[in-house]
């Protein structure tokens, strides 16, 4: 198979696959189930509990913060699904490849909550960082997988999901450091 035809063939099977995804999602997953709307709703109300605590005078910071979480879970996510470490067999739509609501929408906006909890009360992040993701990798991993809104592969397992989610966290937590560090540097020098 020369170039084209090995590019035309990917092609086909990408819209194949994304027919098959389509039409899984709609008989296990579409707007007539209770998962759809487990899943929605655990967006909604953890941006409306993100709405109404997070504080508004540290607002950049903080979203700064759950942003990063966002993306660097986000991108892990779509290499590990990609190579099938995870699948979703349930999302909140077909059209994107990773677990919509766990990893891009609670697990930042809970550490938002929590960062900003640990900076008010002077309390040591990275102690709340280590016991929350045991919370997350081996109480919301296990029933996310109960429930079939998980599926872990090839030797995937809750203490790699832990190393992750700890990971991930602390990444997050120091480029929002650097970033304060950067800014304040910034405002001595003008």
């Amino acid at each position: 198979m020369n170039e084209n035809q090995l590019y035309n063939k990917i092609f086909q099977v990408k819209e194949q696959l994304q027919h098959l995804q389509r039409e899984y999602w709609e008989l296990t997953t579409g707007f007539d189930t209770w998962r759809f709307w487990f899943l929605l709703g655990s967006m909604v109300i953890a941006l409306a509990i993100l709405y109404f605590t997070v504080d508004r005078k540290r607002l950049f910071e903080i979203s700064f913060f759950g942003f990063t979480i966002h993306v660097l879970w986000a991108n892990t996510d779509q290499i590990l699904t990609s190579l099938n470490y995870f699948s979703y067999p349930h999302s909140l739509t077909y059209l994107l490849p990773t677990g919509l609501t766990s990893t891009t929408v609670l697990f930042p906006i809970i550490f938002m909550l929590v960062y900003q909890y640990c900076l008010y009360r002077g309390k040591s992040f990275i102690m709340f960082t280590l016991l929350l993701n045991l919370l997350f990798a081996f109480g919301m991993g296990p029933l996310y997988v109960y429930l079939g809104f998980l599926d872990m592969n090839k030797g995937m397992n809750y203490f790699f999901l832990y190393l992750i989610d700890l990971c991930t966290v602390l990444v997050a937590f120091g480029f929002t450091k650097l970033f304060k560090l950067m800014k304040q540097d910034w405002k001595a020098e003008h």
